[in-house]
């Protein structure tokens, strides 16, 4: 072993003083001492003199290393530097080895030769003569869905031929945690999902997954990742109505059961009627939709587990109430108002260049209700400043009594036995003026007496002013 590790150096000297052709090629050790579950690395530096781009190929005769860097490609007229690595065979042996590698420029077809060292170590003192290399990836959904299951994935393949009898796995996600125990043999490949629970309403956000591996307490491999809570909202909207007494009230609950923000639109379709009487505790737009339908709609905006109530009152009290008042207000005056109905007019019959001389007076008494009315007496007065005249006219009724009085003047009295339902009658007079009438004269009020059930009651005329 050793006179061949003498011999390689000496023909690796003879090649490199050759002189330079369209390349050359310099090597520098940078992991040279390893196990055999390691991969040997260089650091190599091929400098092209063409002037056109080259590939540039690598091999070796020897069959217990395999070469892990294949090819690698050079522009004209640069260097290129770069990791070369070669992994030795499972079953070489321990100690230092010369590996003569073939550098061939496939343009050309130009060889170089380069002689790499390497020193397989012996035995580990931890883990004896095989040092644990796992092939090792961890994987999980780059967005998490906290209402499901969370998959972690870890891939595993045991590239020596230790045995590992006892590994651990530890996986922290940060909202979940967990430590597998398991084994790996000899060159033995694993694919395990592990599947984790969250809570439902994790806040969404960004979170680290750190997986490692220890054997012996020693961390061989790791791995660290993020990934993403999603957000989501569920909203529910319950719907309650109650009514009494002409008031409706609709209460519309809204609760976001989700773990992010949410904004909904609530609607209830109410005509312009209806809304007149009705409000609610939170503020509605009204909108219509392309069929024409108007409703209050709400903007409700829910953070996540938030429960909001949205009343909505429709009160027809107010108005019913007015109603019922104006209705009772109605009976209350056709029951108590007056059967019978006394109005009084007066106009000019005749008049001088100095005043107004002569009246004609009428006075109308009806009974505006299905009932008879007896007993009914019409007491009119003439101011003093007029007297009565006497004349019978057909068709009018004569005055009863007549009742001359030194402050009141005269005062005329008819009676009428009764009047039929709906029935009207006139009474006519006239009066002269004792002295010219200049401006407006004023005529009192008329007053009627009449029996109703079994008591008597009494109304009056309207007054009236006579315009000369």
């Amino acid at each position: 072993m050793k006179r061949q590790l003498i011999i390689l150096p000496i023909i690796f000297v003879l090649m490199t003083s050759l002189a330079l052709g369209a390349f050359d090629v310099t090597t520098t050790a940078v992991k040279k001492d390893i196990f055999l579950s390691e991969t040997a690395e260089f650091s190599v530096t091929i400098n092209n003199f063409e002037k056109i781009d080259d590939i540039f190929s690598f091999s070796t005769q020897d069959p217990s290393w395999v070469l892990l860097t294949q090819q690698i490609e050079v522009p004209a007229s640069q260097n290129k530097t770069f990791l070369f690595k070669a992994d030795p065979n499972a079953n070489m042996a321990l100690g230092a080895h010369a590996v003569l590698v073939k550098i061939k420029s496939l343009r050309t077809n130009e060889i170089r030769t380069e002689l790499i060292v390497v020193n397989i170590r012996p035995y580990d003192p931890v883990f004896g003569e095989y040092r644990p290399s796992v092939q090792f990836a961890a994987s999980i959904n780059k967005e998490v869905d906290p209402r499901k299951k969370v998959p972690v994935e870890v891939y595993m393949r045991n590239r020596n031929a230790l045995d590992i009898e006892e590994m651990e796995i530890f996986i922290d996600g940060k909202l979940f945690q967990d430590k597998i125990i398991t084994t790996l043999g000899p060159q033995e490949e694993k694919r395990t999902e592990y599947l984790f629970t969250i809570h439902t309403l994790q806040e969404p956000g960004l979170y680290p997954l750190d997986v490692q591996l220890r054997v012996k307490d020693v961390t061989i491999a790791s791995s660290r990742q993020n990934y993403e809570v999603i957000g989501y909202a569920t909203m529910t909207i319950d719907r309650r109505e109650k009514s009494f007494l002409f008031k409706k009230e609709e209460v519309i609950t809204l609760e976001n059961l989700g773990n992010a923000q949410k904004t909904t639109k609530v609607n209830l379709a109410m005509n312009w009627m209806e809304r007149l009487f009705t409000d609610s505790d939170i503020e509605a737009k009204v909108v219509k939709t392309p069929e024409g339908i108007t409703s209050l709609e709400w903007d409700i905006t829910l953070n996540p587990q938030e429960l909001k109530t949205i009343t909505v009152t429709t009160n027809y009290r107010t108005p019913i109430i007015l109603l019922i008042i104006i209705i009772i207000i109605v009976i209350l005056y056709f029951v108590f108002r007056s059967p019978l109905m006394i109005s009084k007019e007066a106009v000019v019959a005749s008049s001088s260049e100095g005043g107004a001389e002569h009246l004609k007076i009428r006075l109308f008494v009806k009974n505006r209700t299905r009932k008879i009315v007896e007993r009914i007496s019409v007491i009119d007065r003439v101011p003093g400043i007029a007297e009565l005249e006497k004349k019978k006219t057909l068709g009018t009724i004569e005055p009863e009594k007549v009742t001359k009085h030194e402050g009141k003047g005269t005062i005329i009295k008819w009676n009428l036995d009764s009047l039929e339902a709906f029935e009207e009658r006139i009474i006519t007079y006239e009066i002269r003026s004792k002295l010219k009438i200049i401006g407006n004269i004023s005529l009192p009020s008329t007053r009627v007496k009449f029996l109703s059930g079994n008591r008597e009651r009494t109304i009056y005329s309207n007054n009236v002013i006579v315009t000369n």
